[in-house]
């Protein structure tokens, strides 16, 4: 398994631990790649045996087997005698970084042949889906997971953000899967749970049974919450439901609705005087609910500064990538997205022509 594998998040969207764990079961194993030299020399070749001088310049050059040395039981190749010499004169400069652990699961032993240069230096990784998720943040990556003792670490630090995704029976469930799953890849900075009423399983789409991880009782105050749509009828009348909505979202960064998970909202009055969308099959119903929320018709999300409501389905996933975009920054958003290998619609104006069909 991957450190990015879903299988992995799907039970409770806590990806990190399950990949650690897998990356542990596989050392234990023997199927996590080690390639350290042997003191005779004898040992494989790391990065390929691409010289390593070369290679922090952004060239990848073979080394020559004439060419070698061993660093902290780490066994190179070099192009030239003069790169060999380069390297011993600065070997912390030109060696793997890290001591050769992962710098995305520090705990797990990386491979050699999997690596990156960042600023002139060379770091080496447990999977490829480890090098996505380090671009996302690598300085952050590097300060707190390869030089945690330093300045720079403590001022990267930054806080975890606790996400509370609503759950009911009849939740759409790429309603609440879908900004999940953008928020679990977001890395450490967020922390992400499922709430309902009720600590019984609840069914989405009539067959998909999920069971939450928090009543309103003992959920965590969430800094981001989340409120789906689906059959959502039997919310606007639940007063405990609602209530819970409501104080919530008082201490909440951030409120994200998606599809007609608006009509929670504002029943719970959080959209009045506002700017909202949902489905557009429920564009007209949401204006007759709300008469004080302007309702846009040609977005597929509507950002009003801490509420965001996004249109259908899969418009929560933009929406949400908007949110960690917000949040954390670009980056991070961005390259969360090219793991889900998602489309990312970053203008929150238009929709697919289907959609604008509908609404009219």
């Amino acid at each position: 398994m991957e450190p990015h594998d879903p299988d992995g998040r799907s039970r409770g969207f806590k990806p990190a631990a399950a990949a650690f764990a897998a990356l542990i079961a596989l050392a234990a194993l023997g199927l996590c790649p080690v390639a350290r030299g042997s003191s005779d020399g004898d040992g494989e070749a790391v990065l390929r045996g691409l010289d390593p001088v070369l290679l922090a310049a952004g060239e990848e050059k073979p080394g020559d087997p004439r060419f070698a040395a061993e660093h902290d039981g780490w066994r190179y190749l070099f192009a030239s005698a003069e790169t060999r010499d380069r390297f011993r004169a600065d070997p912390e400069r030109y060696r793997i970084q890290g001591d050769g652990h992962c710098p995305v699961y520090p705990g797990a032993e990386a491979d050699p042949a999997v690596f990156t240069v960042h600023d002139g230096r060379i770091y080496v990784f447990a999977t490829e889906s480890c090098i996505e998720k380090f671009r996302q943040d690598p300085d952050y990556y590097i300060a707190t997971n390869v030089a945690p003792d330093s300045e720079r670490a403590e001022s990267l630090k930054r806080p975890v953000r606790r996400v509370a995704i609503l759950i009911f029976d009849g939740v759409e469930l790429l309603d609440f899967a879908g900004p999940g799953e953008v928020f679990a890849a977001g890395g450490d900075g967020f922390e992400v749970y499922t709430v309902a009423a009720r600590a019984e399983p609840i069914t989405s789409q009539g067959f998909v049974e999920v069971t939450p991880e928090h009543t309103f009782a003992s959920a965590p105050r969430p800094d981001v919450l989340v409120v789906p749509g689906g059959h959502t009828t039997p919310l606007l009348n639940d007063e405990a439901t609602l209530a819970w909505i409501a104080a919530a979202a008082e201490d909440a960064e951030l409120v994200l609705s998606v599809c007609n998970g608006a009509f929670v909202l504002a029943r719970a009055g959080l959209l009045d005087g506002l700017e909202a969308t949902t489905h557009s099959g429920s564009l007209d119903a949401l204006e007759r609910m709300a008469p004080d929320t302007k309702v846009l018709r040609d977005r597929r999300w509507v950002d009003n500064g801490k509420v965001i409501t996004a249109a259908g389905v899969s418009a929560g996933i933009d929406a949400a990538l908007h949110a960690v975009e917000k949040l954390i920054g670009p980056n991070t958003a961005t390259g969360v997205a090219r793991y889900m290998e998602y489309r990312w619609q970053r203008d929150e104006v238009g929709r697919p022509e289907a959609a604008q069909s509908a609404s009219r």
